[in-house]
């Protein structure tokens, strides 16, 4: 796996940070954003692999997805919603051009299906934490 790019929409800056420290790997770049538009900005530097779209009702609702370029459709799309949440049609989406997109009941199967994204061929190493020095 060589070096990814992952954004994270969630107007909800507590739980955009929670999902980051979950995704976090040392070959792994996160970038939170509070709207999708801000993902997609000409001024963005980063190349993104991967969109963590969290819906939230009154503040981040599916119809955010219309505002897409064509060329951004490109991108997997992971779509994460609450269980309790409506049925969602897929196959609607990718008939309006995305190329991949997928769904997510929790941060669990969020992060197992961005790792599937962004490494098919095997398993994301895990980080391990540093081993302490000793000063004497």
């Amino acid at each position: 796996m060589d070096y990814k790019t992952v954004f994270i929409v969630d107007p909800v800056k507590g739980e955009r940070l929670q999902l980051a420290k979950l995704l976090k790997q040392e070959k792994i770049t996160i970038a939170g954003f509070v709207k999708l538009t801000d993902c997609f900005k000409k001024t963005n530097p980063l190349r993104c692999d991967v969109v963590i779209f969290v819906m939230r009702p009154g503040r981040a609702e599916l119809k955010e997805l219309n505002k897409v370029n064509p060329r951004e459709k490109n991108i997997p799309f992971v779509i994460m919603t609450d269980p309790n949440a409506s049925e969602i049609q897929l196959d609607e989406w990718k008939k309006k051009g995305f190329k991949s997109i997928d769904l997510a009941s929790n941060k669990e199967r969020a992060k197992e299906i961005t790792y599937n994204l962004i490494s098919p061929d095997g398993p994301v190493p895990e980080r391990k934490p540093l081993e302490a020095i000793s000063l004497t």
